[in-house]
Formats: structure tokens, C-alpha cells, sequence
């Protein structure tokens, strides 16, 4: 079995790092933050610390490897545009260089459905253009860093919104809002999400790296079935034996989290979706199937937040 490096050891990457490991292959988890070494080794990884925005260090962190999954990025609200530029692009191409150099024979990049941005008003295709002119730092790199990963020929995975255990924006953060009453969901909640569970995530990265027809192509994971945001909060909601989280009119939930230091008005950007997309090729190209239900997932969820003592 080919050794895998996987870039990133967050949610995304350590549960890449767990598959890849029961699968028989010897894996490199890297990332820049010492503490995650117990993660990756609790995943069955072999630690180094890389940032990947250095081409030297990413260079030797990437030794030995066969393979390469690439999930390190800033998140939204973790940086600034020349922060997200350094980390996101910048180390995107560097993952790719020092992949190409060593002789890897495939890049999986990780990108984002934000890579095509929000504004769209029906359905869009596979091969939409991306929103590389966006304001927003994280939905400009990740269009931007999705270009530099073809350009070099990687496979590209693009996940909706990939929730589950130890999801902190989908699963701690919109808990802790919630508890503290704190949240409240733009466009009345009708905005549309597009969820992945993070199992059902793994196993299409997976297969993207595996499947010789996947080579160089993109391939788009969502489960297919659109909810609105108040439907996926008010789980949360539930949780805490509440009736519902509130949802107000866009206009005013602006001009609130405006008022809230440390707030960024401009990511309720991701709670106003009015359309999505098709995931009709990771099933077609990769025979991927989406298992986890909302109910599942969820369920699964709740039962992690429990045993962490983020829920009585």
C-alpha cells in the first residue's frame, strides 16, 4: 500500500488520516501546530510539523510519501485576504511543487463549494466559473487555490458543508452560539446547506485518490438534499431542549453583527444560499453514495457532544 501524507490535521485531515490508516496504509499527518501530533498519532499517522506556506519545510515533511491528500487551509474568519493568500495559495502551490519534485503520482486538494461563491440565484454546474473576485478571504483562496491544484494536475474534492464530531463551525460553534443565545439565521433561515457528513467525505477523498479515472478531475460531495439553515440549527436547538433558533430579516441581522465585537458581518454570507449544486460525477466517475443521513449524522453528533460534556 502507497504511503499517503496528509496535509492539515483538523477535522478534515485527522478523519482522512484515521481511513487511510485502516486501510493498510502508512500515513504522514502534518500540520504547523505541535499540538496536533496527538491527534494524528491517536489516528494511526506518523506526526511532522510542516507549515505550508514554506516551501523547504513542506519539501521535507512530504519525504517518502506516494500520495498526497491536501486539506491544510485558514478557515473562514481565521485570517485576513493576505494571510488566507499565504496559507491557502500559496501553500497550495507549494504542496503541489514539492509533490510534483518528489515524484508523488497524485495530489487529492481539498477545496470548497465556497470556491464558486454564493451568489447565484438558480442552480449551477459542475464546471461553474469561480468566484476568484470575491471580497471574502476565504471564498477568493479557495477559488484561487482550487486553480493553482489544477494547474498542476491534482484532483480536486469539493465538499459542501462537512459536518459531524469534532466539527467546530458546524457542530462546536453553532452550540456555543446557541447556549448563549447568540445566534440567529440571516434571510428568516431559508438560506440552503449543502451537508456532507464527514464519513461520507473521507470515503469520496478516498476513492479520489484511488480511482485511476479520478486523476485531475474535480468532483463535488454533498449528500444532495438541500436543507435550510433554521432546519439544520434547530437540531441544535433540540439538543439543548429548545424550540428553535430565531431568524430574522437579513437587513437587520447585518446591522446587529455589526454591533458584535469579533463578529464578521460578511460570513452570513454562508448561511444565504438560494441555490446548489450537482454531485452527479463523484457517483458516476467514483461509484461514491452519500450513506449518512441528517437524522444519522446528527444523532452521531449529539451523542460526541455528550461525551465531550459540551451537552448535559
Amino acid at each position: 500500500m502507497p504511503t499517503v501524507a496528509v496535509t492539515g490535521a483538523g477535522f478534515i485531515g485527522t478523519a482522512v488520516c484515521r481511513r487511510l490508516d485502516a486501510e493498510g496504509h502508512d500515513v504522514i499527518g502534518i500540520d504547523l501546530d505541535p499540538a496536533a501530533a496527538a491527534r494524528v498519532t491517536a489516528a494511526g499517522a506518523q506526526f511532522r510539523r510542516a507549515d505550508v506556506a514554506d516551501r523547504g519545510e513542506i519539501r521535507r515533511a512530504l519525504d517518502g510519501a506516494e500520495l498526497v491528500v491536501h486539506t491544510a487551509a485558514l478557515l473562514p474568519g481565521s485570517g485576513g485576504m493576505a494571510e488566507s493568500v499565504r496559507v491557502n495559495v500559496s501553500g497550495t502551490e507549494n504542496v503541489c511543487v514539492a509533490a510534483r519534485d518528489a515524484g508523488v503520482a497524485r495530489v487529492v486538494h481539498l477545496s470548497s463549494v465556497a470556491a464558486w461563491g454564493y451568489d447565484f440565484a438558480t442552480d449551477i454546474t459542475e464546471d461553474e466559473p469561480l468566484a476568484t473576485r470575491s471580497s471574502h478571504p476565504y471564498i477568493a483562496t479557495k477559488a484561487a487555490s482550487e486553480l493553482v491544484a489544477r494547474r498542476h494536475g491534482a484532483t480536486i474534492v469539493k465538499p459542501g458543508d462537512v459536518y459531524g464530531p469534532a466539527s467546530h463551525p458546524w457542530a462546536v460553534l453553532p452550540l456555543e452560539l446557541i447556549k448563549g443565545r447568540r445566534l440567529a439565521l440571516p434571510m428568516r433561515g431559508r438560506g440552503l446547506l449543502t451537508l456532507v457528513y464527514v464519513d461520507d467525505l473521507v470515503d469520496c477523498i478516498h476513492r479520489a485518490l484511488t480511482v485511476p479515472e479520478a486523476e485531475g478531475r474535480a468532483f463535488t460531495a454533498w449528500d444532495g438534499r438541500a436543507v435550510t439553515a433554521k432546519e439544520f440549527f434547530d437540531h441544535y436547538a433540540r439538543m439543548l431542549g429548545r424550540g428553535g433558533v430565531p431568524a430574522v430579516p437579513t437587513g437587520l441581522l447585518r446591522l446587529l453583527t455589526r454591533l458584535v465585537p469579533g463578529v464578521d458581518a460578511d460570513d452570513l454570507v454562508f448561511l444565504m444560499r438560494r441555490a446548489t449544486y450537482p454531485n452527479a460525477r463523484a457517483r458516476e466517475v467514483l461509484g461514491w453514495e452519500p450513506r449518512v443521513t441528517l437524522e444519522e449524522g446528527m444523532n452521531r453528533t449529539e451523542q460526541w457532544l455528550r461525551e465531550e460534556g459540551l451537552l448535559p
